[in-house]
């Protein structure tokens, strides 16, 4: 497929696009802008798209699987995709209108009790990324449903945490949980019928089995770390106190993360996975 390559800057103006959407209600923008930090995720799986897509003239067609406010897609519609987009309540409330006006076909679907609203066979690729975890439900009827909608030889890209992180471990050392903040979970979501958070982390040997027993082909599952370069442009262009506290706990991270990495511990932040419907 011959379109221009992902970048960051490509990446921002998407996300600045949405973020200054009348449409959009005013309290969404700061956090649509702050999703800069780990788009780098993004760029490498419309990189993955772009270099796997078939090599006939049609464009690929591509499902993201909790899409929230889809700036995912509407970069892959302006790489010539076909992009879709599927979430629910508030997210699909909010972003559907937005998302739609931008060539993507965005529908409501809870994942958890409804199937995926497209006939068999619809997709090249389906995106789901940083949505497993958030599942108070078996993730096996997603994964199904995903199996189902794509083509033979289409590809599932799949990332979460690692619950086995380094992080993780070392919080444990130290006595501390290494789930969601308490006093978010305990007070501030204690109306809430179902905790929007966490509910089940993975360690790369669980990912790897789940997409198997659920009829994928494993082509990569790697433990991996999150890019600098994301987190360095937020940090650079978000000068305000809070946030650059908070980004340099990040990079401090990230950067620590990368010099380690070469040793291929399964200690990463993150679990990059895909697989392939045969």
């Amino acid at each position: 497929m011959d379109a221009q390559r992902p970048t960051l800057e490509g990446l921002e103006a998407v996300l600045e696009g949405i973020a200054s959407d009348s449409r959009l209600p005013p309290e969404y923008s700061d956090w649509i802008r702050a999703s800069l930090r780990n788009g780098g995720w993004k760029i490498r799986t419309l990189r993955y798209i772009l270099d796997h897509s078939p090599t006939n003239s049609n464009p690929p067609r591509l499902l993201d699987v909790g899409a929230q406010f889809a700036s995912l897609t509407a970069y892959a519609a302006k790489l010539g995709c076909r992009a879709s987009a599927v979430d629910y309540g508030r997210y699909a409330e909010v972003f559907r209108e937005i998302a739609t006006a931008q060539g993507i076909d965005y529908r409501e679907c809870d994942v958890g009790s409804q199937p995926l609203p497209y006939p068999d066979l619809s997709f090249d690729f389906v995106n789901y990324a940083d949505v497993i975890e958030h599942h108070p439900f078996s993730s096996k009827r997603v994964l199904r449903e995903i199996h189902r909608v794509l083509v033979r030889g289409g590809r599932l890209i799949l990332l979460t945490p690692n619950h086995a992180s380094i992080y993780n471990r070392l919080k444990l050392l130290a006595g501390r949980s290494v789930h969601d903040d308490l006093d978010y979970f305990f007070d501030a979501c204690a109306e809430d019928a179902i905790y929007d958070g966490h509910h089940r982390e993975y360690t790369r040997a669980e990912v790897r089995t789940i997409l198997e027993r659920t009829g994928f082909r494993v082509q990569e599952c790697q433990v991996v770390e999150q890019q600098l370069g994301p987190l360095l442009r937020y940090r650079r262009t978000n000068a305000d106190g809070v946030r650059r506290i908070s980004s340099s706990r990040d990079l401090l991270l990230c950067a620590l993360g990368n010099l380690w990495a070469p040793l291929r511990l399964p200690f990463g932040r993150w679990i990059w996975a895909v697989g392939k419907k045969e």
